[in-house]
């Protein structure tokens, strides 16, 4: 294991960042809140690998916070135009129908079955409150964020289980991609929805 190169260096940037290395850490989430590109739990995953379990989830969850924080905090405040520069047009255009969902609840199932910082971003444009949002966001991302970690801790010893899994995570990425459309139906049935109009009502704003 020790002749793994990719192993070698991920130990050696944390040996040479010292107490800096926890903060490249959480704001990694930080990145992944604003890039929706990068996905999440590869940055969990390598946590797990780099601080072992217990500190990948604990600066994670922090991470998570100030990511989801930052994301709907944008989103509320300058809206559409920032979404319009971190996503390609067509991708919000497939999502928009998502914004007519008025529970808190049908969120945070958004967030989970989905799992990604767009969603997060995305529901920032709606009228419901911020602070419920962001307590949905943490409370369906963390179960994701523990897995990630736990994974990079336990089975990320090596350069060839790395890449391994990396191999076995591109039919999974398909499948998931294959049911979104269906899952995306799904939960704007489900959910409580409004006729979108292009602003919250005066009496569904939150400051």
């Amino acid at each position: 294991m020790d002749g793994d190169p990719m192993t070698q260096a991920l130990s050696h940037f944390i040996n040479d960042a010292g107490w800096l290395a926890p903060l490249y850490y959480v704001g990694s989430f930080l990145a992944t809140a604003l890039l929706p590109f990068i996905p999440t739990p590869v940055v969990g995953a390598l946590g797990g690998k780099a601080f072992g379990f217990l500190p990948a989830v604990a600066y994670g969850i922090l991470g998570l916070g100030l990511g989801a924080f930052v994301g709907l905090t944008l989103a509320r405040r300058i809206g559409r135009p920032l979404l319009l520069l971190l996503v390609r047009r067509d991708a919000l255009a497939e999502w928009e129908e998502l914004l007519g969902i008025r529970s808190v609840v049908v969120w945070g199932a958004v967030f989970f079955l989905l799992n990604l910082d767009f969603m997060v971003l995305l529901s920032g444009l709606t009228s419901l409150s911020l602070t419920e949002l962001w307590i949905a966001a943490m409370i369906a991302r963390t179960p994701w964020l523990i897995a990630s970690a736990w994974l990079g801790s336990a089975l990320l010893v090596s350069d060839t289980v790395l890449w391994l899994s990396l191999i076995l995570l591109v039919p999974l990425l398909y499948l998931l991609n294959r049911l979104r459309p269906r899952l995306r139906h799904w939960l704007v049935r489900f959910g409580p929805s409004r006729r979108l109009s292009g602003a919250p009502d005066d009496d569904d704003r939150v400051s």
